[in-house]
């Protein structure tokens, strides 16, 4: 019987195929050469020292419409709002050096049936910038030191639907009234109003960091400094009919901080946030007798529940709380339930 040489070929490579791949099963003790190892070693190492740098940024917006006629309770007519935000990180490690940089935009504009003119309902530029040594034996723990910079990036206005009287309070007590039609705006802080810098260095720890929780501490000493350009800030008093303003002050504190970060996953599609920070001050630049105390210490907490619809829409609870006593002595509080679209850009 005759037996075609290609069929011959392709019988005898499978056999010598089938052969080798048996033998290196057989051989549970198989280890690969030496220098091989070696080279897949360097490889890594190599690897690894070009990741030092990571690069992250994402582009996302949130948009609301909502309509009402002879709804109870509310003004007959359309809302909207309209929310872009972009985040970028720069970040370097080596070996026990942390580098950290974080840059976020926010804004924000509306438009309700009270008011003609569409304002802004969001406005933030904030850069932090951390430096992390972990430490050799107990690398969750180690000393920092941080540089943080806020403000938004343009003007503030007051506006109402209504004629108002408004009431000017200057630092050196001297007092102005003024009148303002219905629709009309009124700057009240220039762009860059107010600007915040603040310092701080001491002790971080990170003894939980995974997928299903991560948690950053931070105890430390530093300061703040505010900065005006004499503008304005809404300090109402409701029992009048008259509306009152307050002129900003420039400030200069220090004192201790405290800041907790933790964030998890309760599945592959829902994931939760909180950031809280405290600051002290022990010493400060102006001697306000009507705030002493711990009724000095300025707060920050922003917590974020996120349930993602698909890859690049997520259903987004948001809350943020802030008290800065030395610019208004209230409670600034905002939230609400937004579907976002993001993109990363790198």
């Amino acid at each position: 019987m005759k037996v075609n040489s290609k069929v011959f070929k392709r019988i005898f490579f499978v056999f010598l195929g089938f052969v080798l791949l048996s033998t290196v099963h057989a051989d549970e003790s198989y280890l690969p050469d030496e220098s091989i190892t070696e080279k897949i070693k360097k490889t890594k190492k190599d690897d690894q020292k070009s990741n030092n740098w990571e690069l992250k940024g994402t582009l996302s917006s949130n948009s609301s419409f909502t309509n009402n006629k002879n709804y109870v309770g509310q003004t007959d007519g359309s809302i909207y709002q309209f929310n872009i935000i972009t985040e970028e990180e720069v970040n370097f490690r080596k070996g026990q050096h942390e580098l950290l940089n974080n840059l976020k935009i926010k804004y924000g504009l509306s438009k309700t049936p009270q008011l003609e003119e569409i304002f802004k309902s969001q406005d933030q530029f904030k850069y932090l910038g951390t430096y992390l040594y972990r430490l050799k034996k107990i690398p969750w723990l180690g000393p920092f030191g941080r540089l943080s910079f806020s403000t938004s990036l343009f003007s503030g206005y007051y506006v109402s639907p209504n004629n108002e009287d408004l009431l000017f309070n200057y630092r050196d007590g001297s007092t102005d009234t003024r009148s303002l039609e219905a629709n009309k705006r009124y700057k009240i802080v220039d762009p860059f109003e107010p600007m915040t810098i603040r310092g701080n260095y001491g002790f971080f720890a990170n003894p939980y960091d995974n997928k299903k929780l991560k948690l950053n501490l931070k105890l430390g000493v530093g300061f703040q400094k505010i900065i005006t350009c004499n503008g304005f800030v809404l300090a109402d008093d409701s029992s009048t009919s008259i509306i009152e303003f307050k002129q900003l002050e420039d400030s200069d504190e220090s004192g201790l901080e405290f800041e907790t970060d933790v964030a998890g996953m309760i599945n592959d599609n829902i994931q939760w946030s909180l950031v809280a920070n405290l600051f002290l001050p022990l010493k400060d630049s102006e001697s306000d007798d009507d705030i002493e105390g711990i009724d000095k210490m300025s707060t920050d907490i922003e917590g974020k529940i996120s349930s993602k619809i698909t890859k690049n829409i997520s259903l987004d609870y948001f809350l943020i709380l802030k008290r800065l006593p030395m610019i208004v002595d209230e409670w600034q509080i905002q939230n609400g339930v937004v579907v976002s679209i993001s993109y990363d850009l790198f």
